[in-house]
């Protein structure tokens, strides 16, 4: 395996995940409900078009389930990661008030039981790094299943 390569392709990923967070941000549906799905989806179509480069370029175009499994696993975590590292830092630099809307967002969202929580309280369950972790690990755990799914296809009979 080419991991220099595979790490470019995650970096690539992971700009990709980061436009589309601060595209859907500015249009104020971040916290809509399906705005994880366009996450997913982008993650899925980095994911195919990946592993389809890897092949080409590294492999002659052939590619075994589990050599794109792992190129896909790579994608993910790479991914997870630069996008986690983009929260840290847009939270802390670009985005003031981030945190204050997850925030108004949870406190906003139906109880199961008792009162919704205050501002304040809501605010002190949120951090820039209770956002970036989750995110890498949802991204990362999504992706590597994505990758079981999609080696099935990608994958080429010798």
């Amino acid at each position: 395996m080419n991991w220099k390569a595979l790490i470019r392709v995650g970096v690539v990923a992971g700009l990709a995940q980061v436009v589309a967070g601060v595209a859907m941000y500015l249009a104020g549906v971040y916290f809509a409900p399906w705005s994880m799905f366009v996450s997913l989806l982008l993650l899925l179509l980095c994911i195919v078009v990946g592993t389809k480069w890897y092949a080409t370029r590294h492999l002659n175009g052939k590619i075994t389930y589990f050599q794109a499994l792992k190129v896909g696993i790579a994608i993910s975590v790479a991914t997870g990661s630069i996008y986690a590292l983009y929260n840290l830092i847009s939270i802390s630099w670009f985005y003031p008030t981030f945190l204050d809307d997850v925030a108004r967002f949870r406190m906003a969202q139906p109880m199961i039981a008792g009162t919704p929580p205050s501002f304040a309280e809501a605010r002190a369950e949120v951090s820039a790094l209770g956002i970036a972790i989750p995110n890498l690990i949802r991204l990362s755990v999504f992706g590597s299943v994505l990758s079981l799914l999609t080696s099935l296809f990608l994958k080429q009979r010798t």
